[in-house]
């Protein structure tokens, strides 16, 4: 979706195996590619809402397509609503991104 580039040189090997799995990365590339894109652009996109709006919490961590949030108690719920809408309007496409947000004292949730 965003011209990013990942080489394959083993599609072109003579062993099986290898050139197998150069066409399995060849597929799977684009989704995970875009994937990672989206996630960097809506990670920008809640920085600068926490900006704008002078909140406290931060960013911790990103966890494949999880994001880690230290959030104050009296931000929390603002964090959770702008997170949701954040990243479900990061980008446009043809299907509905939709977003989860979860809330509690450790990434366990407890």
């Amino acid at each position: 979706m965003y011209n990013r580039r990942r080489y394959i040189p083993e599609i072109k090997n003579s062993n099986v195996n290898l050139k197998e799995f150069g066409k399995r990365t060849a597929k799977n590339a684009p989704i995970q590619g875009s994937a990672a894109d989206i996630m960097k652009i809506a990670m920008i996109k809640v920085d600068q809402e926490f900006t704008k709006n002078d909140l406290k919490s931060k960013i911790v961590a990103q966890v494949h397509d999880e994001l880690i949030i230290d959030a104050t108690e009296n931000e929390v719920e603002i964090v959770k609503k702008l997170l949701k809408e954040t990243f479900e309007n990061a980008v446009k496409l043809n299907v509905k991104l939709v977003s989860n947000v979860e809330c509690g004292k450790t990434w366990d949730l407890k």
